[in-house]
């Protein structure tokens, strides 16, 4: 009698999750959701209070002027400043705005 081979073991080992009904349901009032407070990908459609992160509004929905068909496409913030920059200089000044694993490696590596 010969021994099963490594590989058909795996095989049989994942079977039950490749046929399992893992199906990823969203209830109809999580997807009338998507229409008024989410956007299309699930992201909260308001803004921050601070106004720092603005409401979204359908983001870049028609080419720029000059744009021609086929070219890269041009730099749609080209004309913002930044508001701020967080270095590792003045993280602390803006922890909160910042998780906590980036403060630790503003933290370790302050270069």
């Amino acid at each position: 009698m010969t021994r099963p081979r490594p590989i058909a073991l795996v095989a049989l080992a994942l079977l039950p999750l490749i046929l399992s009904d893992a199906r990823g349901a969203v209830s109809a009032d999580d997807a009338a959701r998507l229409k008024t407070e989410l956007t299309p990908t699930g992201a909260e459609r308001a803004g921050n209070a601070d106004g720092s992160i603005p409401a979204w509004t359908g983001g870049v929905t028609t080419p720029p002027s000059g744009y021609v068909d086929g070219a890269p496409r041009a730099d749609p913030f080209a004309d913002e400043k930044p508001l701020f920059s967080i270095t590792a200089a003045n993280f602390k000044h803006y922890a909160d705005r910042l998780p906590e694993g980036q403060a630790a490696l503003f933290e370790r590596y302050p270069d």
